[in-house]
C-alpha cells in the first residue's frame, strides 16, 4: 500500500496563500469573493479602487451597502440574482461613475468570485462606431433623397476587379421602377438614340486613346415604354501609374424637362418674333390706310375746294377712315388686353343689363364693315335677355367673334344668333369659311395662335384668346364646332341670372323678333 502523499506545511500553506494575493494584485480586472450574504470576504485594490472605498471599509460589507450608490443598478441586481441561484453569469454593467464592466460571475465552493473588466474605452469606441454608422446611414439616405429628388445618379466602373456600381437610382433614369439584377455597356449602349450612339461611342473611346480625366456625355435613351429622356453623364477618369485607365465614376442627371423647357423657350422667341412680325403688319395695314385716306381727302379739297363736307365722296372717305380708325383701336386694345390678362389685371365692371340691346347695336355697326367686303350678314336676336354682364367686354366678345367671321369666312354669309337655351343664353356665330380642323379646336384659343388660313388673312392670333378670358370671366364657356354645310360655329353660353326680371317682348323693335334677319 503507497503511502499517503504529505499535508503541506503551515509554511507552505502561508507561501500559497501569499503567491494567491500577489496573483490578486496583478490582476487588471477587478476581483470580489462573496458569502451566501453578498458580504466582501477578499478584494483585490483594483476593486476597492474600482469602488472608490479603501479595502478595509469594504471587507465584511455589502458593496451596495458600503458604496449606497450602487443599491439598485444593475450591478446589484444581477449579482442578487447570481447569489440566489448559485449559477455563473456574464453581463455589461454601468456603474453610477460612468465606467462600464465586463462582469464574470462563479460559484466556487461556499463562495462567490466575481470578476469584473473595465471595457469603458471599449464601450465608448463602440458607442463612437454605432453612432458614426448610424451618421454614414443618415448622410447615405439623405444623399439618395437629394439624388432621387434631383433625377440623379451616381456610377463607377472598376475595370481592374470588373466591379460595377450604381446608386439606387441609376435603372429608373432609364426607365426601370426596380433595379436591375445587372446592368451592362450593352445595355447601355443598346438605350441609345441612333442619332446619339455614335457620338456617345467615340468620347468612350478617347477615354482609352487619348489622357482624358473627365468628359461630359448628354444624349437621349429610350425607355421600356416606348418614350425618350435626355440624360447627361459627366465622368472623372482615374489611371494608374503607367497611365492605364482604372477606375471611371460619374454622375448621371435627367435633364428631360429642361430640354423640353429649352424648347419650349425657343419655341416662344420663335413666336413671340412671329408676333412682332405680324402685329408690325397687321398695325401698319390701317396706319397706310388712314395716311392713304387723309391724302386723298387733302387732294380732293385741292381739286375740289367747293366740295361740300356731306357730298358723298367725303363721306366715302370718312367712313373708310372711320373703319380703320375702328380697326386699329380692336388691335391695339387686344394688345393692352393681353398684358392685362397676363398679369391679372383685366377689369370686368358688372351690371344688369339687356344683352340683347348690346348684340344688336353691334350688328348694325358691323352692316357696314359686311357691306364693305361684299358679306351678308344675317342676325337672329331673341328680346330682353336681361342679365349681369360687363357691358364693354361683351362687346369685345361678339365684335371678335364678328371680325373672324367676316375675315376668315370666304367672302359666304355670316350668321349670328343670341336665343336663350334652358337656363343661359346661347351665343353663335357662323361662317361657311374653310372651318377649324378638330385636333386645332381647343388650341385655336390660346394665345398667338392661327392656323395656315389665318396666315393668309391676317391677325395676331389673340382675338379667340381674349373672348375664352372674358367669357370664363361671365361663369360661361365657348367652343367651337362645324357648320351645317362647312365651315365653322362659335358656341357662347353663358348662364342667366334666375331673379332677373324679364320684360314683355316689343314686336315693334325689329330685332327683338325672332325671325328677324338682318342683311346689313
Amino acid at each position: 500500500m503507497s503511502p499517503l502523499p504529505a499535508l503541506p506545511s503551515d509554511e507552505d500553506q502561508r507561501s500559497a496563500q501569499a503567491r494567491l494575493e500577489m496573483l490578486r494584485e496583478m490582476m487588471s480586472e477587478a476581483f470580489l469573493s462573496l458569502d451566501a450574504q453578498g458580504r466582501i470576504l477578499e478584494l483585490n485594490g483594483r476593486a476597492a479602487s474600482m469602488l472608490g472605498i479603501p479595502i478595509e471599509q469594504l471587507q465584511g460589507q455589502e458593496p451596495w451597502v458600503a458604496a449606497p450608490e450602487l443599491a439598485g443598478t444593475q450591478l446589484h441586481e444581477r449579482l442578487m440574482a447570481a447569489l440566489a441561484s448559485r449559477e455563473g453569469a456574464r453581463f455589461l454593467a454601468e456603474l453610477p461613475s460612468r465606467t462600464w464592466l465586463d462582469v464574470t460571475v462563479r460559484a466556487v465552493g461556499e463562495e462567490t468570485w466575481v470578476l469584473a473588466a473595465d471595457v469603458t474605452r471599449r464601450r465608448l469606441a463602440e458607442s463612437e462606431v454605432a453612432r458614426t454608422e448610424e451618421r454614414f446611414r443618415q448622410l447615405g439616405e439623405r444623399f439618395q433623397v437629394a439624388l432621387d429628388s434631383a433625377q440623379m445618379a451616381v456610377w463607377e466602373t472598376n475595370l481592374a476587379t470588373g466591379h460595377v456600381f450604381r446608386s439606387a437610382g441609376h435603372d429608373r433614369l432609364y426607365g426601370y421602377p426596380r433595379t436591375l439584377d445587372e446592368w451592362t455597356h450593352e445595355r447601355f449602349i443598346e438605350s441609345l438614340h441612333p442619332d446619339d450612339r455614335e457620338q456617345v461611342q467615340d468620347q468612350l473611346g478617347a477615354v482609352f486613346a487619348n489622357d482624358v480625366d473627365s468628359y461630359t456625355s448628354t444624349f437621349r435613351t429610350h425607355w421600356p415604354d416606348g418614350t425618350w429622356h435626355w440624360l447627361t453623364s459627366r465622368a472623372r477618369v482615374l489611371r494608374d501609374a503607367t497611365g492605364k485607365v482604372v477606375v471611371v465614376r460619374g454622375a448621371i442627371l435627367d435633364i428631360t424637362a429642361l430640354k423640353e423647357t429649352e424648347a419650349a423657350l425657343q419655341e416662344a422667341v420663335r413666336t413671340r418674333d412671329d408676333f412682332l412680325s405680324l402685329a408690325s403688319h397687321e398695325l401698319r395695314t390701317p396706319l397706310t390706310s388712314l395716311r392713304l385716306q387723309a391724302q386723298l381727302l387733302r387732294r380732293l379739297g385741292e381739286s375740289h375746294p367747293d366740295e361740300a363736307l356731306g357730298s358723298p365722296k367725303v363721306l366715302a372717305k370718312l367712313e373708310g377712315t372711320e373703319r380703320q380708325l375702328r380697326r386699329l383701336g380692336a388691335l391695339v386694345d387686344n394688345l393692352l388686353d393681353v398684358g392685362r390678362i397676363r398679369t391679372g389685371k383685366l377689369d370686368f365692371h358688372f351690371s344688369e343689363g339687356d344683352l340683347s340691346a348690346v348684340v344688336a347695336d353691334l350688328v348694325a355697326r358691323f352692316g357696314d364693315e359686311a357691306r364693305h367686303t361684299g358679306v351678308m350678314l344675317h342676325a337672329r336676336v331673341d328680346g330682353f335677355i336681361v342679365g349681369r354682364f360687363d357691358r364693354l367686354r361683351m362687346e369685345q366678345v361678339v365684335s371678335n367673334l364678328l371680325s373672324n367671321a367676316l375675315r376668315y369666312g370666304g367672302g359666304k354669309p355670316v350668321h349670328l344668333s343670341l336665343m336663350r337655351h334652358g337656363s343661359g343664353i346661347q351665343l353663335l356665330v357662323r361662317d361657311a369659311g374653310p372651318g377649324v380642323p378638330e385636333k386645332d379646336r381647343d388650341r385655336v384659343f390660346e394665345r398667338f395662335t392661327q392656323g395656315d388660313n389665318a396666315r393668309r388673312q391676317g391677325g395676331m392670333g389673340l382675338g379667340l384668346y381674349i373672348v375664352r378670358q372674358i367669357v370664363e370671366a361671365h361663369s360661361g364657356r365657348i367652343h367651337v364646332e362645324d357648320s351645317p354645310g362647312g365651315g365653322a360655329t362659335f358656341v357662347v353660353e353663358l348662364p342667366l341670372q334666375a331673379d332677373a326680371p324679364q320684360p314683355e317682348v316689343d314686336s315693334s323693335r325689329t330685332n327683338a323678333n325672332p325671325s328677324a334677319t338682318s342683311n346689313r
